[in-house]
Formats: C-alpha cells, structure tokens, sequence
C-alpha cells in the first residue's frame, strides 16, 4: 500500500503538466488562426454602413452650403453624377424652314458652365426694363413683366433680352397660341398696370418660397398663381436633356412656364424618337423623346 500511494503521487504531477501544455497549445493554434480582434477603425465600409460614400448627402440636397457645386453635365439635373449620357436632340421633318434649327443660335458659342450658383440672393424682386420694340403680331394680348431677384450677380438687361428673344421666337407662343406678348414696363408696373404673367428670375431659395405648396427641392422651375418662376439653379447650369447647351435649355425653360402661364398642362412624350413638346417635364425626362424646347416643331 505504501509503496503503491507513492507511485501515484509521482504520477499526478506529470499528467497535470501534459494537460496543461495541450492547453497552451490549442491557445497559440487560435491565435495564429484567427489574428487578433476587428477593431471599428479597421472595419471595410459596406453598402448598408452608414459611414460607406454610398450614405453621403448628395451636395445639392436643401441642407447644403450656401453656394452649390455644380456637378458635371451629365449629371445636373439632380447633382448626382447620372450614369446615362445626355440624350442628342432628335429632328423631324417639318414643313417650315424655321423649325429645322435646333433651337441654338448659329454658331452661337455655348456659356461655360459656374463654378457655383449662389442659393439665395437678397431677397427683394425688382420689375426691369426690357429692351427692343415691340411685338407686330396679331391676336389676344398677354401682359407680361421681367423680374429679377437682387444679388445673383447676372445683367439683367441680358437676362430679358434672352426671354424676349424667346417670347417673340416664330416658333414660339405667339404663333402656337395666337397671342400677342406686351411688355409691361417698371414704370407701368409701379402704376398699377394689368400683368398676366410675371417671368420671374429667383435664386434656389426663393424660389422654393414662391413655388409653395410645390415643392421645388431648389432644383427645379415652377408656375404659381401669376409668375412663372425661373429657377436660377436651372437658368446657369442647364440640364442633362440639353447637355451642355446652356442657352437651348433657357429657351425650353421659359416656354415651359409660361405655357403653364397661358393655360396649357404637362404632357407626355408621344413617340420615341419624336420631339418632345415643350410642355413635357423634359427637366426630369424626355421619356424617350429628344430634347425641343419651342412650342411649335413638336
């Protein structure tokens, strides 16, 4: 018995020490394995993550800075970078010379476009002069003024002349609607003259107030009650359906409001391929059309 007790004393002290190695050594086996813990800082960003670019807000949203970077051209409508190039303006025959033109001065340089386009201006909207004669055509007169909000930095002597140029277009509203566009003076309009439509030149901010209850998101133009409210945003970047063309998009801008001035809704594109009539939301999709900013060649 003595000796028998002896010999498992001596014994117990080694299988303790097996275990204990084996221990040791399924430790180091993980370790070498599995590497040491993720930490935040490490952590790949995924789709889903809120801190991933995809959950960014995009720059042109209404909580951005007070002046908006433009985006590029394809992507100006939204100021998200839009994964579809701009669509070509489509032509279709027509029996009238003047509507073979693309809508485009004749070897008119296109204006670059801003760097930034401020969101708001001073607030305060002022009747300006528009220069030229008068309109010779025939039919029902609409009375219009040129207005501009103070402090967007643009000539207002060019701003109404281009919306002139557009009013009196032959393939504009005169010829479409038989109307006859009136120019209302400051001087006029100080009296108490009648206005039917005041084409408004407003910064994004203001033109979110004036478009109420519409909502405008600063991106986009409106008609609400007597004024056909440009947006500013619009005016100096354009839109991915005119692509860099400027100035073609200024013409499609202005007729659209006040067509909604004179009467006449939203409508659809009627064909692809065909152009699109002016009063398509041609800003948010030409729906298969191309690109027309007249209300006559449509």
């Amino acid at each position: 018995m003595p000796e028998r007790h002896t010999t498992h004393r001596r014994v117990w002290p080694r299988a303790a020490l097996c275990v204990l190695a084996a221990v040791a050594l399924v430790g180091a086996v993980f370790v070498a394995t599995h590497g040491p813990g993720i930490t935040p800082s490490s952590r790949a960003a995924s789709p889903s993550d809120p801190t991933s670019p995809s959950g960014a807000t995009p720059s042109s949203s209404p909580t951005s800075p007070s002046s908006s970077t433009p985006p590029s051209a394809a992507g100006r409508r939204s100021g998200a970078a839009s994964s579809s190039p701009a669509t070509a303006p489509t032509r279709s025959p027509s029996g009238d010379a003047a509507d073979e033109a693309d809508g485009s001065p004749s070897g008119a340089a296109l204006p670059a476009a801003p760097k930034s386009v401020p969101r708001k201006g001073d607030g305060t909207i002022s009747v300006v002069q528009v220069p030229g004669p008068a309109s010779t055509a025939s039919g029902r007169v609409v009375r219009y003024t040129m207005e501009i909000e103070g402090g967007l930095g643009v000539d207002p002597s060019k701003v109404a002349r281009t919306v002139r140029g557009v009013l009196l277009d032959p393939r504009g509203w005169q010829r479409k609607d038989q109307v006859r566009f009136v120019n209302v003076s400051p001087a006029q309009a100080a009296r108490g003259a009648k206005v039917d439509i005041r084409i408004t030149l407003a910064s994004p901010e203001l033109t979110d107030r004036l478009c109420l209850p519409l909502r405008t998101m600063s991106q986009v133009s409106c008609w609400n009650g007597t004024r056909s409210v440009l947006n500013l945003r619009r005016w100096m970047m354009g839109d991915d359906s005119y692509g860099d063309d400027v100035s073609r998009y200024r013409v499609y801008q202005v007729n659209h409001e006040v067509g909604h001035g004179l009467g006449h809704g939203h409508r659809s594109c009627p064909a692809a391929g065909r152009r699109a009539p002016v009063m398509v939301q041609q800003t948010l999709s030409l729906q298969g059309c191309g690109a027309w900013p007249h209300p006559v060649g449509a």
